[in-house]
């Protein structure tokens, strides 16, 4: 007899454990799909706060060069690199434009603009005793070098990438040459002297300044006489 009694507590105890198992798996399943459902919701409320803006990428068919367009934006950083390409831009005229008649104003702009080893570079660069790579001895009065400036990035916020054009026209030709410029750059702030002021009122410097040709020099062109 007491063989049947414990068989039937035993049968009871199978029973009662397969119920809890069962249990268990049915909450552990009605907590995950209650997670699933709550993370698919957050998913569908979130869709509308993502947001595409669409870019365009232009080839340079000289250079190769790939650059991304976008449109200026609001905001303090793009404001902050809009007035960091307008200063970039000024400084490269001024310092890589030659036009004997405006010789020294873009001089006296450029060393306005420079700091550090780009300032002490732009006055070797110009010194009398520099008889090589002088502006002045290089082209003398009859030619005048135009720049277009093709592109400006900033690989950081005080680094700017800068590509251009110059075209050197003298009395017997045209020669154009395509350069990329590494540029170091800061703000110190208002300038003191208001004659400073007037022309850098943000207080821009240049810091360190290269200069690499890009490609080999144009074909040359006879100026009709």
């Amino acid at each position: 007899m007491p063989y049947y009694v414990d068989a039937a507590i035993w049968e009871k105890d199978i029973a009662r454990r397969n119920r809890w198992s069962r249990s268990l798996a049915w909450c552990v399943a009605s907590v995950a799909s209650v997670i699933a459902v709550a993370a698919v919701g957050a998913l569908i409320l979130a869709l509308p706060l993502k947001t595409y803006e669409p870019y365009m990428v232009v080839v340079d068919k000289s250079t190769g060069f790939v650059e991304v367009k976008r449109p200026l934006a609001d905001g303090p950083l793009q404001q902050d690199e809009s007035m960091g390409m307008f200063d970039i831009v000024r400084y490269v005229k001024a310092r890589e434009t030659y036009d004997p008649k405006a010789l020294k104003d873009n001089f006296d702009l450029a060393q306005l603009l420079s700091a550090g080893d780009a300032s002490r570079e732009l006055v070797e660069l110009f010194s009398p005793a520099n008889k090589v790579t002088n502006p002045v001895v290089l082209y003398g009065r009859n030619t005048v070098v135009a720049v277009t400036v093709k592109s400006v990035t900033f690989p950081n916020q005080r680094t700017a990438l800068v590509r251009f054009m110059t075209d050197e026209k003298s009395q017997a030709n045209t020669v154009q040459r395509h350069w990329v410029s590494l540029i170091r750059f800061r703000y110190t702030g208002v300038p003191a002297k208001n004659e400073i002021r007037f022309q850098n009122p943000l207080g821009f410097q240049v810091l360190e300044y290269r200069r690499d040709q890009e490609t080999a020099p144009a074909p040359t062109a006879e100026t009709p006489q």
